[in-house]
C-alpha cells in the first residue's frame, strides 16, 4: 500500500537525520496503520460470512425431514440435515445408506427417510435401521 511506502520513506529519512523519537512516532503509526488494515481485513471477512449465511438462509426450504437451497425454480442442492442446521446453523450434506429410501448425517449421526422405503408397505420413520 503506497501510505505504508511513504511512512517507510519518510521513516528512513528521519533514521538517517537521527531524529530518533519522530522516526519512533512513525514507526508507531505504522503499526497502528497495520492494526487497522488488520481489522478491516476481518471485517471484510465477516461481511462475507455473513452475507453468504442470509443468502443460504432466504433460500433454505424444508421438505422431507431435511433442508435444501433452492437454486432455482426446479434445482434444489441438498440433502442438508436438519438436526445440524437447527442446532448449529451447519449445512452438513446427508448420505445415503445401504436403503436407497434413507440418508444419515455423517456429523450428527441422524437418520432420515427421504422417500418412500421400496422394502415396505408403510412410510413410517419411526424405529427404523436405515441399513435394513
Amino acid at each position: 500500500m503506497a501510505i505504508f511506502d511513504e511512512l517507510k520513506s519518510i521513516g528512513k529519512i528521519l533514521q538517517e537525520a537521527g531524529k530518533i523519537e519522530l522516526y519512533q512516532q512513525v514507526l508507531n503509526i505504522q503499526e497502528k496503520l497495520l492494526e487497522m488494515h488488520k481489522k478491516i481485513v476481518d471485517l471484510e471477512n465477516e461481511r462475507k460470512e455473513l452475507k453468504e449465511k442470509l443468502r443460504i438462509k432466504s433460500n433454505l426450504v424444508y421438505e422431507n425431514n431435511t433442508y435444501w437451497i433452492q437454486i432455482e425454480d426446479d434445482k434444489k442442492d441438498g440433502p442438508f440435515c436438519s438436526h445440524c442446521w437447527d442446532k448449529n446453523k451447519e449445512l452438513i450434506r446427508m448420505h445415503p445408506c445401504g436403503n436407497p429410501a434413507y440418508s444419515q448425517c455423517p456429523e450428527c449421526k441422524e437418520p432420515v427417510q427421504l422417500k418412500p422405503d421400496i422394502n415396505s408397505h408403510h412410510n413410517t420413520a419411526v424405529n427404523f435401521d436405515p441399513y435394513e
